[in-house]
């Protein structure tokens, strides 16, 4: 797609500028890229629709929501993905765009993270294994504070960190293990 703009949605800051760094690894540094953060998951829902017809009235032309498939503190198990979905899908249901994706990571997109070896020694200082499945690991933002934690028992990660993880994850081998990144790469090479 030529003259690209991508408005990017997400529900924080670090979400935002996490992808915004694949999205340039994956389509250039001259891709153009117009974010909003809702500060948290019922916000990004109540507003989605007129965020998303105000950044196409700003000439965004590609659209892409970026929303974690969160826990319920009941029962901690994982919320309904195809329900979390249905749900995005109405809250967008006054927006209409060939060109539209509704990224999912399970759990949060720090799990992505634990898809890639290196990515896993860096926080770990050594320490640390990447796995096959990280969509199955339970609470992969505090799993990689606690692998960061060193001899002096404070932690060096923190999610502010996830732009420089992102520049150096392996896409390829993450693409292979996490399919909400996958279907991130897939809709971001149709562009």
């Amino acid at each position: 797609m030529s003259n690209c703009l991508i408005a990017l949605i997400a529900e924080d800051d670090t979400d935002c500028d996490t992808v915004r760094e694949i999205i340039h690894r994956v389509l250039g540094n001259n891709t153009k890229i117009k974010s909003w953060a809702s500060k948290g998951c019922s916000t990004l829902k109540r507003k989605l629709s007129a965020k998303l017809t105000a950044m196409s009235n700003e000439g965004c032309n590609a659209f892409i929501i970026v929303h974690d498939l969160d826990r319920n503190p009941q029962n901690n198990s994982l919320n309904d993905e195809l329900k979390l979905r249905k749900s995005l899908d109405s809250a967008s249901s006054g927006f209409k765009s060939d060109k539209k994706h509704i990224c999912i990571p399970i759990e949060e997109l720090e799990a992505w993270f634990w898809s890639d070896p290196q990515v896993v020694r860096q926080v770990g200082r050594d320490r640390g294994k990447a796995h096959s499945n990280p969509h199955l690991i339970t609470k992969p933002k505090e799993n990689l504070i606690k692998l960061s934690i060193g001899d002096n028992r404070k932690p060096r990660y923190s999610t502010n960190m996830n732009v420089e993880l992102a520049k150096i994850l392996n896409l390829e081998l993450c693409s292979d293990r996490c399919p909400s990144f996958k279907k991130l790469l897939e809709f971001l090479e149709s562009l």
